[in-house]
């Protein structure tokens, strides 16, 4: 009987062996799936669009070929410009209100007897056209870039793509000064390791050279899908992306909808909206102990005093953006019409995102940071191309749909993130509240100057911040 029981005994204990590994198994792996299943990476849907005029046709495919384009100009064309501006029609400015009222109608004076008798649009259109620019067809809209190469890459140097997308009042132009720092780093001064790149700069559709949507609701994440589709088409799999203004927004969705494809994400502006109780305490105790709350001393000095900075400066700053966001071929209809009104109002912008000190200067400071001749060529690309109105339409299509532009931070950033905070920015976002939706933050650099249109202002120090970043990311 002891025999007996002991061989029971042995039996039950080898079920045992197999059964509590197996249970064990089986239990580990439903607690897995659940985990991965309640933690899946969440991604904005890449969905699809016509933008054409009409209806999407039924039959034949999308013409996927990528043609040269090149910018013309004509003595016609200069001819009705000049036309235009010498029926200018002065407004004398208040006594002492430098561009607190706005555009200081005297100085405005001086831009146009400039743009009149000075500016060479001959010239600037042989000189945008140093870079290879092209059209292709995505979505039933015309997409126009320029997609520049290094013309040596040393042994041994790999070249990396990257996107880089601009916002309003900008064009592809912004980039012109920092293509060659990015393309040929060595011949600049700028010898970050290994990093080469090959850069494309699209046109938003409705900015420039790129078609307009003819359908309404032509948003960020339409951009986002169709600069995607771009990239594919020339044949890149995986590429790098950066932006500001409406480009991070953009580029920030590219991420959120394929992150497969991005390698890694650089910003010079961070959209965080999103309000909550734990972010007004937040602010509240920053201005008295910042480190409690995850400011740096950087941090709280860009910050605050809150009010001023993040509530009255956004205020004056933000008139514009209520009438795009809500009757935008109104305004627009005016500034497509006169080219003296769209200068004043696009070069505002230049004056006070620039730096916010040059609203109390006469000439809003405009020509310590620029020149005239490239102020005006970006105001020339929205006049030939008659594009205020449809860039102003984008603000309508955005904020119609998301008034605080936050819905999107429901939908985390994994990707490899690389922030460049500059300080004259119209608004600062500390890297505790950045990583709210940018999860994975390799780099986060207060810039010392600069400003909103930080490629065309500081293009060597943007240059060298997304060089670092993509070290750091190659590195991992």
């Amino acid at each position: 009987q002891a025999i007996v029981c002991l061989h029971r005994s042995f039996e039950y204990s080898q079920k045992n062996a197999v059964l509590v590994p197996a249970a064990a198994l089986g239990v580990g792996g439903m607690l897995l799936y659940w985990l991965r299943s309640g933690h899946k990476m969440k991604t904005i849907d890449m969905g699809d669009g016509w933008w054409g005029s009409g209806e999407r046709p039924l039959k034949g495919k999308e013409d996927a070929s990528i043609r040269p384009f090149k910018i013309e100009t004509s003595d016609k064309e200069i001819e009705d410009l000049h036309q235009r501006l010498d029926r200018f029609r002065f407004t004398p400015h208040v006594e002492g209100a430098a561009f607190h009222y706005g555009f200081n109608s005297t100085y405005l004076q001086k831009v146009v007897a400039y743009w009149r008798n000075q500016f060479d649009w001959h010239k600037q259109v042989e000189m945008l056209n140093k870079y290879p620019h092209f059209h292709t067809t995505i979505e039933g809209i015309d997409i126009h870039f320029i997609h520049v190469k290094p013309s040596y890459v040393p042994h041994g140097r790999a070249v990396r793509p990257l996107l880089m997308v601009h916002g309003w009042p900008g064009s592809f132009y912004e980039f012109y000064k920092i293509i060659p720092l990015l393309t040929e780093p060595a011949k600049h001064g700028l010898n970050e390791g290994d990093v080469v790149f090959e850069v494309i700069c699209p046109s938003i559709p409705g900015y420039g050279f790129s078609e307009a949507p003819h359908q309404k609701e032509f948003d960020s994440i339409a951009t986002a899908r169709i600069f995607h589709k771009l990239m594919n088409r020339l044949g890149f799999k995986e590429y790098y992306i950066q932006g500001g203004d409406w480009g991070s927004r953009i580029t920030t969705n590219m991420a959120q909808m394929l992150p497969q494809s991005v390698k890694g994400l650089h910003l010079n502006l961070v959209f965080i909206a999103r309000q909550s109780l734990g972010r007004l305490i937040s602010t509240m105790l920053g201005a008295y102990v910042p480190w409690l709350v995850g400011f740096s001393r950087e941090d709280a000095r860009r910050f605050y005093p809150f009010m001023q900075k993040n509530v009255y400066d956004v205020l004056r700053e933000s008139g514009y953006l209520h009438i795009q966001a809500t009757k935008p071929d109104t305004a627009g209809c005016g500034l497509n019409d006169s080219p003296v009104g769209l200068a004043a109002y696009i070069l505002e912008k230049f004056s006070t995102w620039t730096d916010k000190s040059f609203l109390h200067q006469d000439d809003g400071g405009l020509e310590s940071k620029y020149s005239l001749d490239d102020l005006l060529t970006n105001v020339m690309i929205y006049w030939v191309t008659s594009s205020i109105v449809p860039s102003m339409r984008y603000y309508k299509e955005n904020f119609s749909k998301d008034p605080d532009l936050s819905v999107h931070n429901r939908v985390g950033v994994h990707v490899p993130t690389g922030i460049a905070a500059f300080p004259q920015e119209i608004v600062h976002v500390p890297r505790v509240w950045a990583k709210d939706v940018y999860r994975n933050i390799i780099t986060y650099s207060y810039m010392p100057r600069g400003g909103h249109f930080a490629a065309f202002e500081e293009p060597k120090l943007l240059a060298q911040d997304i060089m670092q970043f993509v070290q750091k990311v190659e590195q991992l």
